[in-house]
Parts: structure tokens; sequence; C-alpha cells
């Protein structure tokens, strides 16, 4: 069980680091377009579509880290004065849920991808699935971390081995 927490610790590492990287990269990409545009009164033929396959593959990314660290959109307000026991069922329903948005990124993304491998990006004249291909693999990070998070509720994947409470997925 260590082999396997510390395995995907390494992979949850390497996704926000990508994520950063994604961020760094659009913001750096706009803003050297935004200085030729408006200085130089010339640009890059390539930065729009380039920014958005950063935009999108860092909000997809970014997407399934929020699931697996619990920061997605909640509203505890109705469930606070709930018994615990409702509070659990209703936690069971949302990682059902979750994970199933999961799987539909991954279905509808195959068949995305599928209906635009023969297209390409004016610009970058990369082929269309290149934009596309985040959907199914930020599908299965989903899904997957919907059943981390579902299990770390149970202590049985990221349970500190010391038994000192709930280990930081952050480390």
């Amino acid at each position: 069980m260590d082999f396997l927490r510390k395995l995907c610790r390494l992979l949850f590492k390497a996704l926000e680091w990508f994520a950063i990287i994604c961020m760094v990269i659009l913001t750096i990409i706009v803003f050297i377009d935004v200085i030729l545009r408006y200085i130089f009164k010339q640009g890059f033929p390539w930065t729009q579509e380039v920014a958005t396959l950063m935009l999108v593959w860092f909000s997809l990314i970014g997407m399934a880290i929020g699931v697996l660290e619990k920061i997605h959109i909640s509203i505890e307000m109705f469930t606070a004065k709930l018994p615990e026991k409702a509070i659990s069922a209703l936690e069971t329903v949302n990682h059902i849920l979750i994970a199933a948005f999961g799987g539909a990124m991954v279905y509808f993304g195959a068949v995305i991808m599928n209906m635009t491998k023969l297209s390409t990006m004016p610009a970058t004249k990369l082929p269309s699935a290149v934009l596309y291909i985040i959907l199914p693999l930020s599908g299965t990070l989903v899904l997957l971390n919907a059943i981390l998070v579902a299990a770390k509720q149970e202590k049985k994947i990221f349970a500190d081995p010391n038994g000192a409470g709930e280990e930081d997925t952050n480390a």
C-alpha cells in the first residue's frame, strides 16, 4: 500500500507541475503577443491557438486536481445540520456523480477526438485532436480521483501509517 500511496503522490505532483507549466506558458505567450501587437503592430499567428490549448489543458487538469483535493464547488450550508449518516450518504452520492462525470468525459472526449482527428488547426497545423486529447485524460483522472477521495474517506489509501490522522496529499 505504501508503493501505491507514493505512486499516487508522484503522479499528482507531476499533474500539478504540468498545470503550472501550462499556466506559465499561457501567460508568457499572451504577454508577448500583446506587446508585439500593441507596440510593434505585428504578432505571431499561432499565439491564440497555443494559448487556447494551454488554457483548456490547465483548466481540465486543474479540475481533476480539485476533485482530489476536494476544492470543487460545494454548498455546506444545507448539509451542515444533517446527521452524520445523511452526510455520509450524500458524500457517497457525490463521489458517484463525480465518477460518472469523469466517465462521460472519457467517452465523449474519445468521440470528439475521433471526429476531429482528420482536421487541423489553421495556424499551427496541429491535428485538432491535440486540443481534445485532454478530455479523456482528465476524465480518467477525475474518475480515479473520485475513487481515491472516497477511499481516503475510509482512510484506506492515504491514511497516515503512524496513525496520526489524515495525511496531507500535497506533500
